[in-house]
Order: structure tokens, then C-alpha cells, then sequence
């Protein structure tokens, strides 16, 4: 028995307590994954920033590795399934009347604001 550890926060999204995602798709071999950085701003202030790579290599290696061990079980992934490969930016801590922005530069930016 170990006791848990951060990289078992990050690998479950224990972390998280929701999700924003934007209307516009990326097929994933349209761009080189492993390059795709962001801004994390908050209030309109840079908190984090962060490179795709820094998800195992490559952000796909995770999804590859689910899938994998889904068809070892019998089971797979379906079409319209929102599987999350993991940040590349740290976590913030938010409050209400917060806004976040995340900008992904030429892949596009999406924004939120948290109500009370």
C-alpha cells in the first residue's frame, strides 16, 4: 500500500471540479499535438502557461493506453465520448465573479465566468 500521491489526482481529474469545452473541433491530425500551448489567465492576469508534451510525451500516449485496456476488458470508446488526456497547466483555485480565459493561440480561446 502507498498512499496517494499527486500523479494520482492528475491521472483521475480528481482535481477538476467541472469542464468547459468550446464548440470548435480539431481533428487531431491536423496539428502536431505535442505543440499545442496555452495561457491560463485569471481576472485578465497569466497564471499558467503550459506545453501539450507535457502530458506523458505526447497527449494522445493516455488516450492510446484507455483504449487499449478497454478492448483488453471488452469495451471501447463511442462515438461523441469526451475523453480528457490530462493539463498541461497547473490547476488555480477560483471563486465566484472569477473569469478564466484559456487562449490556445491559432487553435482558438474560451472563456468562463463563475456566478455566485
Amino acid at each position: 500500500f502507498r498512499s496517494r500521491q499527486i500523479v494520482d489526482t492528475i491521472a483521475d481529474n480528481a482535481a477538476s471540479g467541472g469542464m468547459v469545452i468550446g464548440g470548435r473541433t480539431i481533428r487531431p491530425f491536423d496539428v502536431d499535438l505535442r505543440w499545442v500551448g496555452a495561457t491560463l489567465s485569471q481576472n485578465g492576469v497569466i497564471e499558467e502557461t503550459g506545453l501539450a508534451a507535457g502530458i506523458m510525451g505526447h497527449p494522445a500516449a493516455g488516450v492510446a493506453w484507455l483504449v487499449k485496456k478497454l478492448h483488453e476488458v471488452g469495451q471501447g470508446l463511442k462515438a461523441g465520448d469526451i475523453v480528457l488526456a490530462g493539463s498541461f497547466t497547473r490547476p488555480i483555485t477560483i471563486k465566484a465573479g472569477d473569469v478564466v480565459h484559456a487562449d490556445y493561440g491559432p487553435l482558438g480561446a474560451i472563456g468562463v465566468r463563475f456566478a455566485a
